[in-house]
């Protein structure tokens, strides 16, 4: 029998073990074995593969339909798409270290399902518990849950024993029992076992088997074989077959067939007589008439260690109950949630930071690179990328913004992904932003998007799918990196003055935040991926650079032309007339006409967290010199933000350009102002000098309600702005949740006395900062909340008239930093 040791106590003995051995190895072990197994197939409603399993792994996937109606195809569920219009899927707790429960409302189907997912402590085994019930008992439904699964064969043809997963035996009508191995899994079992529910019948026919094979009074099994690229098109190959075995039935039995069997109809049968092959649909239908529901177990275990294999229903049940338990024991331990309707804003928070961790995703595969086009720095036409190649394989373990809209890796949004992963689990955040500093080339290139295969190609529109290396993203990964490292520089501050055994008490203080309390283990991370950051920061800087040349005979007898370093001033390679894509903030206002010469203010704040991100990596490292040097950029960076970007006639910070005099006909450089977020950027990723007199002005602008301000949080765009509202208005006012948790961890970070409740605050700008960080917190939390209870989801932006989602639903990538707002800011 299985024998449960409550998570906490494995996981605390695991952390003891690992500091106390000081081992490098035994930690990364630990960290590979409790991150082997999830649901890393983010783009399905619930899929499962292994992570840095890549020649042969095994791959899982759940679909469901009614199939009491001939016209229920359409309505075969798979991958996470809006037109599906379910009310709910949401993981209301989850986490990838321990597993979690997932809602799905599908009124369509009319099934309420639940997808549990669990594994033992130790990381090696798993189980699936799928529950439904039906929304209206009235409504005569017959579920059918469609499992596939395939163990991928891989390269290692060659090899004496190749990969297979095939029937072992069936335990009865219902409970299946299969076999599998493959070099990098070993040898493993997956049994079906039912709990309870009852497959349909229909009471008026004497059987419900129409031809043999298509029986929905019991569980359908077929096996075939599938390519391994294919295997992602289950879906297609499963209507293909059901398509095939309908056509053939109504040429032997005629049209006019009694719909009482529509649910044998609609059930899978090996019409082609396909030889047994590794991959499997297990098919089981049930009678959704009945309120009880149904309930079955997938569960796997490891045949080469046998010690916490999961055997029967009181296991997984067992198992789901501990891990339910383990995940509200850490969120509380990271978030305190202190707010009117505690436990419903409590139970609000989990879930989306449950939908953030459930989005992780673990992609495999060619990306399609373009490094043949060449761009026209004097011209701003759309640049059609047309000699894609494709370069691989690659692999990214990464967060997804939307599963729904973009189930993909998203460089510009997983900075934001990881400030909040990072307050829940430390290490995972590091884990996650390893694999992307990993996909940073030779030259120092990163993509935008990284599509990897053809799955995630598929979700993927065709101009979207080929990357440049001439473009870049802002580096929110560095943005992250450097909150990381600030919260290690300051425990090991801490811990100077403490005994050694008082810091090793401190390093166990949890097991998901080892490289923060580990100086042993966070040198070993940051000195690996240091000379990768090294090269990107190259990149970035060499690419990104700004034509400041253009400006000398227009400033040479400026006083500001020698105050200028003049070699740290930026812009956005490949903007367009009407977008800037690179900037990440689409159609953002930018100068009009284009010039050459334009110095964007959010290019250079980017690079100063570059430079601050790396100033820190040297400090941790000991790389003295190193240090010397990010630090002297940043500050010149500051310096250039003062002294060029901040306009005085519009108490703003903004883009610069070179435009011609209508009076004189000579060229001059001017502001391009368009207040926002774009001019908030350098208060937001505390790039302002905190002696600067242009602080009071910057908080003076984000209170303004006439401007930024709304009872929604703050808008994109100013409202007396010509473009606001105007053409694509996709951050022309709308309110965007990342830009605003900046501002707000922003005004924390230069007025730190605003978070002393005890202590009465002065007049002036620090009166004017506290009520704007109090408003501006109790806005987001409210309006988003109110959208949620309302809708069941969170949105990629918010209405700036309203405050009502707009863009993706279901969008818990950086619209989860929620649950940060409402948690410790």
């Amino acid at each position: 029998m299985f024998n449960i040791v409550p998570y906490i106590v494995g996981l605390i003995c695991l952390t003891i073990y690992v500091q106390g051995s000081s081992d490098i190895d035994t930690f990364k072990n630990y960290t590979s074995q409790s991150l082997l197994w999830a649901p890393y197939r983010s783009q399905c409603y619930f899929g499962i593969r292994p992570r840095n399993i890549n020649d042969s792994p095994f791959i899982m996937g759940i679909m469901w339909f009614d199939t009491n109606r001939m016209d229920a195809m359409p309505n075969l569920r798979h991958q996470v798409d809006m037109d599906d219009k379910l009310e709910k899927f949401s993981w209301v707790a989850y986490d990838p270290r321990i597993g979690g429960k997932e809602s799905i409302i599908d009124h369509e189907n009319n099934v309420n399902l639940t997808i549990s997912f669990v594994k033992s402590h130790d990381g090696k085994n798993w189980a699936t518990r799928v529950e439904g019930k039906p929304i209206d008992p009235n409504k005569k439904t017959a579920i059918s849950i469609v499992t596939y699964m395939t163990q991928n064969v891989g390269s290692s043809s060659a090899q004496t024993i190749r990969p297979f997963l095939k029937l072992n035996k069936v335990i009865s009508d219902n409970d299946l029992e299969f076999n599998g191995y493959s070099p990098e899994l070993n040898r493993y079992s997956i049994s079906f076992k039912d709990n309870f529910g009852n497959y349909f019948q229909n009471d008026t026919l004497p059987t419900m088997e129409i031809v043999p094979g298509c029986d929905s009074s019991k569980t359908s099994h077929m096996s075939l074989t599938i390519p391994d690229e294919e295997v992602w098109k289950a879906r297609d190959v499963f209507q293909t077959l059901l398509s095939d075995s309908i056509t053939k039935l109504v040429e032997e039995k005629g049209e006019n067939i009694n719909s009482g069997y529509t649910p044998s109809i609609l059930t899978i049968r090996n019409l082609h007589d396909f030889p047994a092959g590794n991959f499997h649909f297990i098919q089981k239908t049930y009678d959704n008439s009945q309120s009880k529901g149904f309930q079955f177990d997938i569960i796997y275990n490891s045949n080469v260690d046998r010690k916490e294999n999961i055997q029967n229903k009181k296991d997984v049940s067992r198992l789901i109950n501990s891990a339910i338990d383990e995940i509200n024991s850490r969120f509380d331990k990271h978030f305190e949630i202190n707010e009117t309707d505690k436990e419903e804003k409590r139970s609000f928070a989990l879930e989306i930071l449950s939908n953030l961790l459930g989005g992780i995703g673990y992609f495999h595969g060619n990306q399609i690179v373009d490094r043949s086009t060449e761009f026209d720095e004097d011209q701003f036409n759309e640049i059609k990328l047309i000699h894609g190649k494709e370069e691989g394989p690659f692999d990214l373990f990464t967060s997804v913004p939307s599963r729904a809209f973009f189930p993909r890796g998203f460089y510009w949004d997983e900075g934001f992904h990881l400030l909040q992963i990072m307050e829940y689990d430390f290490d995972l955040a590091f884990e996650i932003m390893d694999s992307w500093i990993n996909l940073i080339d030779k030259d120092g290139w990163i993509a935008r998007e990284v599509i990897l295969g053809p799955e995630a190609r598929s979700r993927v529109p065709q101009e979207f799918q080929v990357q440049s290396p001439n473009i870049a993203n802002p580096p929110t990964l560095l943005l992250t990196l450097s909150e990381m490292l600030s919260k290690v520089l300051e425990h090991e501050t801490s811990v100077k003055l403490e005994n050694k055994e008082d810091t090793e008490k401190l390093a166990i203080k949890g097991d998901t935040e080892q490289l923060k309390y580990s100086s042993d283990l966070i040198i070993n991370y940051v000195s690996a991926i240091y000379p990768k950051l090294l090269k990107h920061f190259e990149w970035f800087t060499r690419t990104q650079r700004g034509l400041i040349e253009e400006y000398s005979e227009i400033l040479e007898e400026n006083p500001l032309w020698e105050k200028l370093h003049k070699d740290n001033l930026y812009k956005w390679v490949g903007r367009t007339v009407r977008h800037c894509l690179p900037s990440g903030l689409d159609d953002y206002p930018r100068a009009q006409p284009p010039d050459i010469a334009e110095l964007n203010v959010d290019t250079l704040s980017w690079v100063g967290v570059m430079a601050r991100s790396m100033k820190q990596i040297a400090e941790v490292l000991n790389r003295n010199q190193d240090q010397i040097k990010f630090a002297k950029i940043e500050q010149n960076i500051m310096e250039n933000l003062e002294i060029l970007h901040w306009s005085e006639e519009n108490n703003c910070y903004c883009d610069v350009s070179i435009q011609e005099n209508e009076d004189t006909d000579e060229e001059e450089l001017v502001h391009v102002c368009h207040e926002g977020y774009v001019s908030l950027l350098p208060f937001g990723l505390k790039m302002i000098p905190p002696n600067s007199p242009h602080l009071d002005k910057v908080i003076s602008a984000m209170s303004d309600k006439s401007t930024l301000f709304s009872p929604y949080g703050l808008l994109s765009l100013s409202q007396k702005d010509q473009y606001f509202g105007q053409d694509e208005n996709y951050w022309r006012g709308k309110i965007w949740l990342n830009i605003n948790y900046l501002c707000l961890d922003a005004i924390k970070h230069y007025y730190p006395e605003i978070m002393d409740t005890k202590k009465a605050t002065s007049s002036g700008t620090l009166k004017t900062a506290k009520q704007l960080y109090t408003g501006l917190r109790r806005n987001l939390i409210d309006n988003i909340y109110k959208v949620w209870k309302s809708t069941g989801f969170v949105f990629e932006n918010y209405n700036p008239q309203d405050g009502t989602g707009a863009g993706a639903k279901q969008f818990t990538g950086w619209t989860s930093l929620i649950v940060n707002i409402m948690g410790f800011l």
